[in-house]
């Protein structure tokens, strides 16, 4: 996370001027053949094996921390790929840097507009929308349906490596914020906020409200008592997988629950810029499966779909992926259209159950 480095930088120094915190977090943000699963089952990654199936609802994708629809952690190019499938897409936009319930009500004005757009097209059923997130969108989305009642409108919400336990990084950071210097972490925050989103969206930063949201803490004492499920709302969740030098944890398979897809049992090497808040999130040498940012554990919430060979920017085709991993096989875009593609189905299912 770029918070890490701006604390980083005003730890060590008292003079630092918002121009040089500005430089600093820009350079964080810089910085950055057949698959066969370990069960056996052949999940092919190109999209010549592959047959797109619109939605019939339109599909909401909800960004996480420190993203917009454009920089560095944004769906890149998701939304053009399943347009071009036949859906109805809406990419939301919120505050990158505000708490879980400013957040939603932001995510909110996107899914009536979501809604809206889906009317106003042939074959879109626009009783509800179909939300995707990634990781602290996932919480956004849980807040609106539970929390401001959209579970009318929601037939399911996906999420990917959502941080639906925390993230130990974010407790981290929480702590070592010195109090004289949140004021001046909001002020550098919003700067660089404005750099990627609107000024309206960066208004209002609040770093350490942000950071709480989505902390181990918070989540397993607060929020996941607070926030319940709406049973008319179909719950799916998807968690990434990544290895420092692609080196295989030992308790992949388990926290997978055996259905971590991989190429020949090629794991996926984790870009270098989530490395070192990777230990912490895994626990240190408890070794927890991770992204880099959010666990395997943590990224489970309803009925858990399996493991991506990913880490978190990967898993958005960040920074910039056109083509498949040439690592590890996977395909971003076909990830997302494969998994749009069945959601009615898994919304029919869960309803038959």
């Amino acid at each position: 996370m770029c918070v890490a480095y701006i604390v980083a930088a005003m730890r060590n120094t008292t003079t630092l001027t918002v121009a040089a915190a500005l430089a600093v977090l820009s350079l964080a943000s810089i910085a950055g053949c057949a698959d066969t699963d370990e069960s056996g089952a052949d999940t092919a990654a190109g999209e010549e094996a592959f047959t797109a199936k619109p939605s019939s609802h339109a599909i909401v994708l909800a960004h996480g921390f420190d993203a917009s629809t454009t920089n560095r952690w944004s769906f890149y190019k998701v939304a053009d790929k399943l347009r071009a499938d036949g859906n109805v897409v809406h990419a939301a936009q919120v505050s990158p840097y505000r708490a879980v319930p400013d957040r939603a009500v932001q995510l909110a004005a996107h899914v009536d507009a979501a809604l809206a757009e889906c009317r106003a097209q042939p074959r879109c059923d626009a009783s509800k929308v179909h939300i995707v997130a990634h990781s602290m969108g996932g919480l956004d989305a849980r807040y609106l349906i539970s929390t401001l009642g959209y579970g009318d409108r929601v037939a399911s919400l996906t999420t990917i490596s959502t941080p639906h336990h925390g993230s130990r990084i974010a407790d981290v950071l929480v702590k070592i914020i010195p109090d004289d210097f949140d004021g001046a972490l909001n002020a550098i925050g919003k700067a660089w906020a404005k750099t990627f989103t609107s000024d309206e969206l960066a208004e209002g930063t609040d770093l350490e409200g942000a950071l709480r949201s989505i902390s181990e803490q918070y989540t397993t004492e607060t929020f996941n008592k607070e926030v319940l499920d709406d049973p008319r709302v179909t719950y799916l969740s998807w968690a990434g997988v990544s290895n420092f030098a692609a080196i295989p944890n030992t308790a992949d398979r388990e926290a997978c629950e055996g259905k971590l897809t991989t190429s020949f049992g090629v794991r996926d090497a984790m870009n270098v810029t989530l490395v070192p808040a990777a230990g912490f999130v895994a626990h240190g040498v408890s070794l927890r499966p991770n992204d880099g940012m959010v666990t395997v554990e943590s990224a489970k919430w309803g009925k858990f779909m399996g493991c991506i060979p990913a880490d978190h920017l990967d898993e958005v085709g960040q920074p910039k992926h056109d083509s498949p991993d040439s690592w590890t096989g996977f395909d971003h875009l076909t990830f997302y259209r494969r998994l749009v593609s069945k959601l009615d189905d898994e919304v029919a299912a869960a309803a038959r159950r």
